[in-house]
């Protein structure tokens, strides 16, 4: 869980960020600014998640020594499978952080928490499904990462209703904001 909490909390501090900036930009109307600030938030947090997912797949059992001072072959087993299955998906959860940091920063916090209870209420309602199945605990992490994307596609579409993405008139045509 500590392992997770670390690369968590750094995806949670860019969508920080990113919702800063977001309310920045629509105060001074760049709107075409913020879609910019999701596309380069999105590639700083993919950046993180690239080599710690592949470290946390991989390379779990070693990391997982830094904190299990005697650890048993049980402890080390169900470490490894914790961090291999949520591991691919810091992807989807840290897209995820940086779109809810502009629904945040755009002052769209109805938005923001509808996608945020989404993934709540997907995760305890599945780990409790799947924990009675014989995939046991492993059912209850298997529910993380479909909360985080079910999710993650809600505050995707939210962010698609943000103002930078309405019709505007331009010397009297209308057209689509740049995304």
């Amino acid at each position: 869980m500590k392992l997770n909490n670390l690369v968590i909390t750094s995806f949670t501090t860019l969508g920080n960020g990113i919702s800063n900036y977001t309310a920045q930009n629509l105060g001074a109307k760049k709107l075409p600014s913020i879609q910019e600030g999701l596309r380069a938030g999105l590639k700083l947090v993919w950046l993180l998640s690239l080599p710690l997912a592949l470290l946390y797949f991989f390379g779990g059992r070693y990391v997982l020594g830094l904190f299990l001072e005697l650890p048993t072959a049980e402890a080390l087993q169900t470490g490894v499978m914790f961090l291999r299955v949520l591991s691919p998906f810091y992807f989807v959860v840290s897209a995820k952080l940086v779109a809810d940091g502009v629904l945040r920063g755009a002052g769209m916090m109805d938005k923001f928490m509808i996608a945020t209870f989404t993934d709540l209420i997907i995760r305890v309602t599945l780990a409790v499904l799947l924990a009675g199945t014989p995939l046991g605990a492993t059912g209850i992490w298997c529910a993380w990462p479909m909360g985080w994307s079910i999710a993650t596609a809600c505050s995707f579409a939210f962010y698609r209703l943000g103002p930078w993405n309405q019709r505007v008139t331009h010397n009297g045509y209308e057209m689509q904001r740049p995304t």
